[in-house]
């Protein structure tokens, strides 16, 4: 926010954080609403569950095609262990050092503890991903 003198931008901040302090405290019903209107609903909850299904298997197919990859490269790990994880993420269970490596050479970024978001793969960057895990393994 732009306001005319630090006095005013001091005020402002204020006033932005005690709306922000009430957003956090006691979050818009909205969401659970919209969750409420569709699995109440037949045709609204069968979309749902469909797009939910294509998502597992989305998920679950990238998570093949990493583990495929990265043993295609004869890693010095196994990492068959994330074919068989369910859900968005995986820990690779590499070191912060590798990941930072990760970061700063390759540009896959991750969490420190090696968390990996598979929901980000693609098969257009698969490759990319399993070369940069597989050179710094070396």
């Amino acid at each position: 926010m732009v306001s005319v003198n630090a006095e005013a931008a001091k005020l402002t901040a204020a006033n932005a954080a005690n709306v922000a302090r009430g957003i956090y405290s006691m979050p818009p019903d909205h969401g659970a609403a919209i969750a409420g209107m569709v699995l109440s609903d037949a045709a609204l909850r069968a979309q749902w569950t469909q797009e939910l299904a294509e998502m597992r298997t989305r998920l679950n197919g990238l998570r093949k095609l990493l583990v495929e990859k990265l043993a295609a490269r004869k890693t010095p790990m196994d990492f068959s262990f994330i074919a068989k994880e369910r859900g968005m993420f995986s820990f690779l269970g590499i070191t912060k050092e590798q990941v930072i490596r990760l970061r700063e050479e390759f540009h896959v970024y991750m969490v420190e503890s090696s968390r990996i978001n598979v929901a980000g793969i693609n098969h257009g960057n698969v490759d990319r991903v399993a070369d940069a895990i597989a050179a710094v393994l070396k």
